[in-house]
Order: C-alpha cells, then sequence, then structure tokens
C-alpha cells in the first residue's frame, strides 16, 4: 500500500468493478464473539440487494475462533463475503486492509460488537446524494455498556441534518465521534490515504481531522448507531495500560499539521488542554483507588500534554492542579 517509511498507507484506486456496488460494509475482526451476529444482523435487517452492498468481514489473524464458521452460521447462503488470511496487522493495518478490499463508492467500517439501527444506509446514502462533495457522513451514537444499557447518546450537533459548519475547529479540539457511525467516500481515502500506522487509540480521530481540513462533512443528528463501551475492548485495555496519553499526544501534533497556520496554535493549545484536564481527572480516580503506580505515570502524560499548550494563562490552572495531585501522591508514597 506504502513504503516502509510512511505512517500513511496509499489507498489505490478500484478497478475491474465496472459494477461497483454503492456501499462497502466492512467489519474487521479478531477473535470474535456472538456479539458479531447482532452486528450482521443489524446489516443485514436493512442491506439491499448483493450489487448494490458488499458486506465482508475481515479477519486479523484470528487464532482461536473460527470466523468462516461463524459468519457462516450466521449467513448460511454466503451473503457476507469473509476474508481471512492468516496475518496480524493490528487495528490500523487491519481497518486500512478491510478499506483496501472495499469496492463500493460508500465505506462503513463496523466494529464487530457494534451496531448500526433501522434507517442507518438510507440517511447516509440520501447525505451523499444530497451533498455529493461531502467526503464523510455521519449521525450521532447511542453508547450502551457490555450488559446492553444505555450509558449516554453522544452530543447532538445541530438540529437538522445537513453539512456542519465550522466543524474542523471542533473535530480538532476532541474526538466526538464513535466509528461505526461514519460512512467515508471511498474517493477520499484513494485522496487522503489510510488510517496512520503510528497511532492505535487516536487513528479515527485523526482521520477526521484530515477529512474535516480538506472536505464538507454532513451531520445526521438521529442516533442511527450503536457504539459498545466494555472492559475488554482495546480501548479500556489501553487506557489502563496508559497507552492511550502518549497516543493522544502524538495525534495533537499529526492533527496540527492539517489545521491552517492562522489556526493551528489556538487549536492545538484547546486540545492539549482538553486532554490535559481528562488525563489530570484519571489522575485523582487512581490516587483515589490507591494505584499510586498508575497515577504517576498518567501524571507524566498529563505534563506531555500541558507542555503542549503555549498559552500561558490556558496552562497555569491545570499546571496547578497537577501540582496539587503530585504533593497528593508525594505524602502517600513518600520517596525512601
Amino acid at each position: 500500500m506504502a513504503s516502509a517509511a510512511s505512517p500513511i498507507p496509499l489507498v489505490p484506486g478500484v478497478d475491474g468493478h465496472p459494477n461497483r456496488p454503492r456501499f462497502s460494509v466492512m467489519l474487521p475482526t479478531y477473535e470474535p464473539g456472538e456479539q458479531l451476529r447482532r452486528a450482521l444482523q443489524s446489516v443485514l435487517s436493512q442491506a439491499p440487494a448483493p450489487e448494490e452492498m458488499q458486506i465482508a468481514v475481515v479477519d486479523d489473524g484470528s487464532r482461536h475462533t473460527d470466523v468462516v464458521e461463524l459468519v457462516r452460521s450466521i449467513d448460511p447462503h454466503g451473503r457476507i463475503d469473509v476474508y481471512v488470511d492468516g496475518s496480524h496487522l493490528g487495528i490500523a493495518g487491519n481497518w486500512n486492509r478491510a478499506v483496501g478490499l472495499a469496492c463500493g463508492h460508500l465505506v462503513h467500517l463496523l466494529h464487530q460488537d457494534d451496531q448500526v439501527l433501522p434507517g442507518f444506509y438510507t440517511r447516509m446514502e440520501q447525505a451523499f446524494l444530497q451533498a455529493p462533495l461531502i467526503g464523510m457522513a455521519f449521525c450521532r451514537s447511542s453508547i450502551i455498556d457490555s450488559d446492553d444499557h444505555l450509558i449516554k447518546i453522544n452530543s447532538r450537533q445541530r438540529l437538522w441534518p445537513g453539512v456542519l459548519s465550522d466543524w474542523l475547529p471542533k473535530i480538532a479540539t476532541r474526538q466526538r465521534i464513535q466509528t461505526p457511525s461514519v460512512v467515508v467516500a471511498r474517493t477520499t481515502y484513494e485522496i487522503l490515504g489510510g488510517y496512520r500506522m503510528d497511532l492505535c487509540q487516536t487513528l479515527d480521530w485523526e482521520m477526521w481531522v484530515r477529512i474535516a481540513a480538506r472536505f464538507p462533512v454532513w451531520y445526521e443528528p438521529r442516533p442511527l448507531a450503536v457504539f459498545r463501551r466494555h472492559a475488554a475492548s482495546e480501548s479500556a485495555r489501553l487506557l489502563t495500560a496508559g497507552g492511550v496519553w502518549p497516543d493522544l499526544v502524538h495525534a495533537i501534533r499529526i492533527n496540527a499539521e492539517s489545521l491552517p497556520a492562522n489556526q493551528r496554535l489556538a487549536l492545538t493549545d484547546r486540545s492539549a488542554h482538553w486532554y490535559a484536564k481528562s488525563a489530570l481527572r484519571e489522575v485523582a480516580k487512581r490516587v483515589a483507588q490507591r494505584d499510586l503506580s498508575a497515577a504517576r505515570a498518567t501524571l507524566a502524560h498529563a505534563r506531555d500534554l500541558l507542555a503542549l499548550i503555549g498559552n500561558s494563562r490556558q496552562r497555569s490552572g491545570a499546571e496547578q492542579r497537577a501540582a496539587v495531585l503530585e504533593r497528593r501522591l508525594k505524602v502517600l508514597a513518600p520517596a525512601t
């Protein structure tokens, strides 16, 4: 797809498909369980004919799950394509593999444990028909836990469907979109490239910023996608291991390259400040739990975020909070 030195893989155009489908619904998987059944059923229940929608499961080298057997138990008639080649590429690599295998004009990446609700594809198609120059469209998401209990519905960006105004500053400040709620024109990937290989937790956020810097973006205010948040997810694992914070620092620096020069410093400050406060809240939580090793590590990452803030007035309040937490840590675990 790209040279080994490039963190952004190229996405080649689609050749040899004279009658391309409108949609490609691609499900990247790794050791999927029964939640994959619900994800696929949510697509099949509203899927048009195969010539209008490609549906494919793209496995990332699962060792303990027979993905073909699982998919065929859900779809015995072979409506769903299954790609299994045994290689494990990781999140970014498998997402890019899925995009490369997509032959439709519009690409939807759906996680193995997420779902879409009735009307999702109809509304997304209407977006691209009404505004053919958009790079992507997305809707609100319902966020649920591992037991299907609603945690929240994410914030509404506007009251009615349409192209968002002043979207780049909002998405550049912080992540506001769940991946299952997004449909991207395949030509957008072909122009901008795929998901960065040097990011893990924030690869989708960086992509949304990259797209917003280049194309109009459509918003559907109806919550038509369901995102599952649970302790076994990769996001939860990275947060527990502390991997999310250095990834955020890296993403904020990368995002700055996509921003107009006259907004770059202010938006970088705003983004770093937002996530530094989030890191400090995590430090306080770890301190309350007496998980002092994790608290110290997260505090160090919070300081890395604070270092990205050029506006001293904006930085000072968070620095004071960091100093309070550092003193608290010293009291609880004084140096020997």
